[in-house]
């Protein structure tokens, strides 16, 4: 199992490993075990970029699981990650290719640059864990330089390519440098927080809702998805309008209303879940109300392709997301399966568009669990998510920041330090 995350909005500069590895967890939003995490690094200052992480529960039971999970981690930074990680799978910078030296990026530097994390418990250990001795050459033949590795336990963590004893002892330095760090300080007085474990990203939406009315779980006599589908065209454009209305003055903060008030039925359909996404996501502007009009009426939009990048390459707002995340977390909070099943395919959607790509994950296997048949109402929007995910192709906003140059400060809340 593997996510894709890309890296917080803040700017944090003269960084070191402690910065690095607090850029790790508050991007996460935990504090990863038994994972591999690969962090990509752009230009001569170290800014930090993308990051994917993989499961390193396979690769304790011998070569082979080594093998998958270095296999894994490769496959997804030259695949569809390519261009969060400054990989180009059809010329990639190969040691045996003639031209490879001669093909610098726009800093001086090798093109795919990455920084390895191995958080496990063994990780300091005198005999290095076997996934830390396959990845440097693995990656070099893949065209990916590996800058540095970073071991992390439970209690210490060290650079497992410094030879230096005074900078990186053998028992590594204690984790309340990380704590201490200023990327840390910088998330903690943002606001942000790290959950206690994976599980716990996806609290705010509740525990599973179970269908089974012998577990006490709640029933849907009549599903909302079956009351959508017998709706009249113009009764459902005036439901759509309605849900919207109530929407838009929760994101405002109006007084007086209150996600209760929102109704389930209205999210079963197409248009008012893309519709949410764009209100959300999309660039301010009039091609934004246009199609907003558009998918409110109930009509197909025209082929987006051309909008696109336009529309979906600016970094998001972190404030108004946030904002649509609480309110849906909160709808999901009161729904049956059947109810909260759109709620946590659009949040998985807004997860994915912030490059919260672990977040993402859980979302969608808490859907599938909680609506374990063939989905009838979900199979566009819940299969795209889970293709990006599985996948882990980055949100636009992040290739449009990879394409400005691996060296450029495209806003100035992007994340950077020397690492």
């Amino acid at each position: 199992m593997f996510s894709s995350s890309s890296s917080s909005g803040l700017a944090v500069n003269a960084a070191g490993p402690a910065d690095l590895v607090a850029a790790v967890w508050y991007t996460l939003g935990f504090r990863p075990l038994n994972s591999l995490v690969l962090v990509a690094v752009h230009g001569p200052r170290g800014r930090v970029g993308a990051m994917l992480r993989v499961d390193l529960t396979p690769a304790w039971f011998g070569p082979a699981g080594v093998a998958g999970v270095v296999d894994a981690a490769i496959e997804a930074l030259t695949g569809p990650a390519a261009p969060a990680f400054d990989v180009t799978p059809e010329h990639p910078d190969r040691p045996d290719r003639p031209d490879s030296t001669d093909r610098p990026d726009h800093d001086g530097e090798p093109q795919a640059r990455v920084i390895a994390v191995v958080a496990a418990p063994d990780a300091l250990a005198a005999e290095p864990p076997p996934v830390v001795r396959a990845l440097p050459q693995r990656l070099l033949r893949a065209g990916v330089r590996l800058y540095d590795v970073i071991g992390v336990t439970p209690t210490a963590f060290r650079s497992l390519s410094c030879p230096d004893h005074d900078c990186c002892p053998p028992g590594g330095r204690p984790l309340s440098e990380i704590e201490n760090s200023a990327v840390a300080v910088a998330h903690v007085l943002r606001g942000d927080r790290l959950a206690d474990g994976e599980a716990d990203l996806i609290a705010d939406v509740g525990h599973p809702a179970s269908g089974d009315p012998a577990e006490g779980g709640p029933t849907d006599d009549d599903p909302p998805g079956d009351v959508w589908a017998r709706m009249p065209a113009e009764e459902a454009e005036r439901a759509r309008r309605r849900w919207w209305r109530t929407w838009n003055a929760l994101l405002g903060h109006a007084e007086g209303w209150s996600a209760d008030q929102l109704e389930f039925a209205p999210l079963h359909d197409q248009y008012l879940r893309d519709a949410v996404f764009v209100r959300l996501a999309a660039v301010p502007g009039s091609t934004r109300m246009r199609l907003l009009r558009q998918l409110l009426a109930g009509q197909t939009p025209p082929d987006l392709t051309t909008l696109w990048e336009p529309l979906f390459s600016g970094l998001p707002d972190r404030d108004l997301v946030g904002r649509g995340e609480e309110v849906l977390a909160a709808l999901a909070r009161r729904g049956t399966p059947a109810e909260r099943g759109p709620v946590l395919a659009v949040l998985a959607l807004l997860a994915w568009y912030r490059g919260n790509g672990v977040r993402t994950r859980l979302l969608i296997e808490r859907l599938r669990l909680e609506n374990p048949g063939p989905s009838t109402v979900l199979p566009r929007l819940a299969g795209l998510v889970e293709m990006l995910c599985a996948t882990g192709i980055a949100p636009p906003w992040v290739e449009a920041r990879t394409e400005a140059g691996p060296g450029a400060r495209t806003d100035a809340r992007t994340e950077e330090g020397t690492a």
